[in-house]
């Protein structure tokens, strides 16, 4: 910006910079204290974040939050943005999007809903942190251990209202493939989320990956062959263009994409589920579901790019 634009910048009142900024996104009110002391003095000020900051906050569980919050609007949208803060119960945590203030959530093993055949406990067992997810003392150190079934529904809840509004959301869900799985190849899973009457669905695999940080548009799938393939009876997988397969992060855990869902606001109930009932299956380990604004996976897509480069 030259010298004079900048000057005529600095003899806009204050309270018009504040409106301005306070219309555009947390990313632009970040970047524009940058710009000139006045930009810096507006950017900074509760009238701006009183209208960036979501007003809808869900209750979070005790001591989620210091006993003196930050004093500036401002200071607790950096708060929500930088960690998660667990919701009552513990089982479910909410995060801001630092780019656009939508409200995350990422849902724990205890926190799904997962169906079998029998109608049998899902064991939970230890897992420790895990890389990427697990963030200051916010971690979901168990995942659900679900050995062998015949159906198989997995299934994360949450009310519409809680979700930001004209936003639209992606959710995933994290997993390992056990040492002695089977089945997860084919027939495909389905994956739905949504509400009723409106939910996007799609086919996935879990039995194979892409691996994060492969540099083609459309990266070279990998099928995982169990090591109990000479006693089972496997169907040969069908080559299918539009069956999504999980990413492979470096630490070995995979993120497999359920669907998309453009919340418009209002009243009901959002279900994100992965279901198979056809065959017997088992080996299957699930940390969570996660669902992030669209916004978050475009940059996430983006920086896995630029390390590639």
């Amino acid at each position: 910006m030259d010298a004079p634009a900048a000057c005529e910048i600095e003899r806009l009142p204050e309270d018009l910079l504040m409106h301005v900024i306070s219309l555009t996104s947390p990313a632009d009110a970040f970047h524009a204290t940058a710009v000139s002391g006045a930009f810096h003095a507006a950017a900074d000020s509760d009238t701006v974040w009183s209208r960036l900051l979501p007003r809808d906050l869900p209750q979070f569980a005790k001591r989620e939050l210091p006993r003196k919050p930050p004093s500036t609007k401002k200071g607790m949208f950096r708060r929500l943005s930088d960690e998660p803060a667990l919701l009552p119960g513990k089982y479910v945590r909410m995060q801001l999007d630092k780019a656009t203030g939508a409200k995350c959530f990422t849902f724990s093993a205890s926190a799904l809903q997962i169906t079998q055949a029998n109608d049998a406990h899902t064991p939970l067992i230890r897992v420790g942190s895990v890389p990427g997810y697990s963030k200051r003392g916010k971690r979901f150190s168990q995942a659900a251990d679900i050995g062998h079934v015949n159906i198989l529904e997995i299934c994360a809840k949450i009310q519409r209202n809680m979700l930001s509004q004209n936003t639209t959301y992606v959710a995933y869900m994290v997993f390992k493939l056990g040492p002695r799985f089977y089945s997860f190849d084919f027939p495909f899973q389905e994956a739905s989320f949504g509400i009723a009457g409106s939910q996007s669905t799609r086919q996935v695999c879990l039995q194979g990956y892409v691996e994060d940080g492969d540099g083609a548009d459309v990266p070279p799938r990998k099928h995982i062959v169990p090591s109990s393939y000479h006693i089972y009876n496997h169907d040969s997988v069908p080559p299918q263009k539009n069956v999504v397969f999980p990413h492979k992060k470096a630490d070995g855990w995979m993120e497999v994409e359920l669907g998309e869902f453009h919340n418009e606001g209002g009243d009901g109930e959002v279900s994100i589920s992965l279901t198979e009932t056809t065959k017997p299956k088992s080996g299957l380990i699930v940390w969570g579901i996660v669902i992030r604004s669209k916004q978050q996976k475009k940059k996430q897509k983006e920086e896995v790019s630029n390390k590639g480069q």
